[in-house]
């Protein structure tokens, strides 16, 4: 497992796809799809301890939340998704795209932070096991193509919060930790 190393954490993050992740502002995340490469997907997903909004400030993305399509643009202000909602984000081809992605609560924005810096570390995402393990860190849960919702967290935890630390996958950037909310004993996701 390569080592990282804190100079490996650069403010921007560039794809050759046409995507750029400004990460300069810990209060908020910014990717910019610049419509000469790949369009920006964030496959279906949610999140069981913070809400998340978006605001387009350039082009428009198309979000979906449980299965509603819509798409929004600058004069749309914000999009909230709350907690539990399974959502997406989808770009347009060839058109340039300018989205910041914040939480509701500033420590959970500044955790979204880290989490991205960890999601561009150097193979992360080839590498399903690691995925998993910063899924469980960051609040994230894939939606599977099965809907059994019920199989979805476990899914997560098993395999990122045991499987992949007892193979001794560790985060690149450790100061991404794991919000004991998530798993309240009387609280359903």
């Amino acid at each position: 497992m390569p080592s990282h190393k804190r100079s490996d954490f650069v403010p921007n993050l560039w794809c050759e796809c046409g995507l750029r992740t400004d990460l300069q502002n810990p209060l908020r995340t910014r990717v910019h799809a610049t419509g000469q490469g790949d369009k920006l997907i964030v496959p279906p997903h949610w999140h069981a301890a913070h809400d998340e909004r978006h605001v387009v400030l350039k082009g428009r993305v198309t979000v979906t939340q449980d299965g509603v399509q819509k798409v929004i643009g600058p004069d749309d202000g914000i999009c909230v998704t709350p907690r539990g909602v399974v959502h997406s984000l989808e770009g347009f081809p060839g058109e340039e795209l300018i989205l910041e992605e914040t939480a509701t609560l500033p420590e959970d924005t500044e955790q979204k932070t880290i989490f991205f810096r960890n999601m561009y570390s150097p193979g992360l995402l080839s590498s399903p096991l690691r995925a998993m393990q910063l899924f469980y860190y960051g609040d994230m849960y894939p939606k599977l193509p099965t809907g059994f919702r019920w199989l979805e967290r476990p899914l997560v935890v098993v395999i990122g919060g045991w499987i992949a630390p007892l193979l001794g996958y560790q985060l690149p950037d450790k100061r991404l930790r794991m919000n004991p909310d998530r798993f309240p004993p009387n609280k359903k996701s």
